[in-house]
């Protein structure tokens, strides 16, 4: 089972200035029990809500460090990572795409593997249990990253992740259902965004 999905800001700030990485979207799928129980019960959960959270922080600061040195090893100009207006589809690079373990306690309390996918300025982190499938965990997240960049227009309106919120949630729900990986065809891709696509409008 998928631990959580995050959303979240690549590269500087305006002008080259130093920028931590945004969190726009996360969804956490599951907890670490019996620690985040035992947490509850001990601190309240605010508290945990707030550990959460910063936890979600560490992985889209992690992710974007990971992503900005694959860029800048590949040799490719700054500009050719900046959004560029078009409604084409996507094609992923070798360097848009990583993977990286996070140990125990670093900052979950068991170790996590997470798979990432960057789309110009965008960084799309999905982390996963330590004995997941990773092939279909990857083949999964390209799909819908896919699906969420060009169904909701994210290069041409980018805002669409904080104002849309609520597509993000229907996408991920049909994709990863309760954080359940599908093996999906290319017919059931097709099925399910079909399906996406007669459920809401932009």
């Amino acid at each position: 089972m998928v631990y959580g999905f995050i959303i979240h800001t690549l590269g500087p700030g305006p002008n080259g200035s130093p920028k931590l990485s945004q969190v726009l979207y996360s969804r956490i799928f599951s907890c670490d029990l019996p620690d985040d129980k035992l947490q509850s019960e001990e601190y309240g959960l605010d508290k945990v809500r707030l550990r959460r959270k910063e936890r979600v922080a560490v992985v889209a600061r992690q992710t974007e460090s990971m992503c900005l040195l694959r860029r800048q090893v590949s040799g490719k100009p700054a500009s050719d990572y900046s959004v560029h207006l078009t409604d084409e589809s996507i094609l992923l690079q070798e360097e848009d795409v990583g993977v990286y373990s996070l140990g125990s306690g670093d900052p979950f309390p068991h170790e996590k593997i997470v798979l990432w996918v960057a789309v110009f300025s965008f960084g799309f982190s999905l982390i996963c249990n330590a004995q997941e499938n990773l092939t279909l965990a990857e083949s999964t997240l390209r799909m819908l990253v896919k699906y969420l960049v060009e169904s909701m227009k994210l290069l041409t309106h980018s805002s669409n992740i904080l104002l849309r919120a609520d597509m993000i949630e229907m996408s991920i729900d049909k994709f990863m259902p309760q954080g359940q990986l599908l093996f999906l065809n290319h017919q059931a891709v097709q099925a399910l965004e079909k399906e996406l696509s007669g459920s809401m409008t932009l």
